[in-house]
This record gives structure tokens, sequence and C-alpha cells, in this order.
């Protein structure tokens, strides 16, 4: 499978627009929350509705996780992030939070939401990077503020998923690292807003193989 991973967009157009042009390349497109901007100039319902065309119109498959811009909102029509309800992938995850897609079992753990039951060789997409890896932190040295439960879960468990998938931390002090058994994976944010491309991960799941792009170029590439 190859995948895409992006995250934190903050109702960036270019940036969507550039997954749309994108898409085809991939398996499946993953998301990993703040699809909106709660401090931008443009009103949430219409990040919303052109969020929401937008993620109909994609050409892969669509899994994604929220984000604390997407669910700690007061303004309708947006409270308490119900509008995701209504997005592709809504409804790719059972109640326990798993999904069956392209032959990999993918895990959802929501903005403050409890951590479902862990599988060998998954797929886990968070918002927040599981604590006490570089992902979580700032690449100013800034502590640690990846999720505690996540990072205990992962490193306690003897089914731990191989690949986590997460934003929120906006520079990480790197892309990649490890957490117990799994890989955690955060592409960050591109800090030029008017760039064209975003901060994206590629990842090859038969090749074993990820790559971190910045500014359009290759980075830095890992052996999984």
């Amino acid at each position: 499978m190859k995948l895409l991973h992006v995250t934190d967009f903050h109702a960036n157009r270019q940036w969507f627009d550039w997954v749309t042009e994108h898409a085809e390349e991939f398996d499946l497109i993953a998301y990993t929350g703040d699809f909106l901007n709660l401090f931008g100039k443009e009103p949430l319902a219409s990040q919303v509705r052109w969020i929401s065309a937008w993620a109909r119109t994609l050409q892969r498959p669509l899994l994604w996780t929220s984000g604390n811009h997407d669910t700690e909102i007061q303004e309708a029509p947006v409270s308490s992030g119900r509008w995701l309800d209504r997005l592709p992938g809504s409804k790719a995850f059972s109640q326990s939070g798993h999904a069956e897609v392209i032959g990999h079992t993918f895990i959802r753990v929501g903005w403050r939401g409890p951590i479902p039951e862990l599988c060998s060789g998954s797929v886990l997409l968070a918002h927040v990077p599981p604590s006490g890896c570089d992902t979580a932190r700032t690449n100013a040295g800034g502590a640690d503020a990846g999720d505690l439960d996540l990072g205990d879960a992962i490193r306690a468990s003897t089914t731990a998923p191989r690949w986590v998938l997460s934003g929120h931390i906006h520079s990480p002090a790197h892309w990649v690292d490890r957490c117990g058994s799994a890989y955690s994976f955060n592409p960050g944010v591109n800090p030029n807003a008017r760039a064209k491309v975003p901060n994206f991960c590629k990842i090859d799941t038969a090749a074993g193989r990820a790559r971190w792009f910045r500014d359009g170029e290759l980075a830095d590439a890992a052996a999984l």
C-alpha cells in the first residue's frame, strides 16, 4: 500500500488542492486532524462547506481523525464536530475504532477520545503523537506535548501497531521516531502558509520505506 500522510492544513485551500492533484499517485490518503482553522478570518461554516466538498472529490479513499480545531467549536453548524460525521471515511471505522481497508487494519483515536484495542501490524491515526517521541517534541527543544496515555499503551502492548500517524506538533524535533516497537510519524506543517506544497510523508508498506517531503522536496527517508 502506498499511503500519503498529511496533517494540520488549517483550511489552507492550496494544500487541499495539492492533495487532490496528487491523490491518484497513492492507494489511500491519511489525514490526522485539524482540517479547520479556528483563528482564521474565514467563517467556520464556509470552511466546513468547501472542505466537505473537497473530500467528496478525492479519487482515493480518505481516512482521518479529528483534531482540536475540528471539534472544540461552539459555532453552529459545526458545534461538537458533528460536521465530521458527513465526511467520506466517517463510516469506515466500526464502533470499536477499527477499519479494514486495502488489506490493512486501521485504528482511529479521535481528539480526546478513548484508545481502541491495539492490533499488531496496524496503522493508528491520532492527532496527537504518542508521548516520549521526537514526533511529540518541538524542534526548538520544547517539552514533550505528546499523548501520555497513547504512549504508555503502545509501549506496554504486546499487540502494538506498526505505524502511528499523527500531527498537532507543527515543528516536531523529528518527523519519525520509535515508540516501543511502533514507528511514529509526524510530517509537521510548512511554516510558509503561502507555499503551494504542504509537508507530507509517503509511506510504502510493501517496500518498508517512508519518505518525508518539505517544501516539495525530499528531505529525509527511513527504512521500516
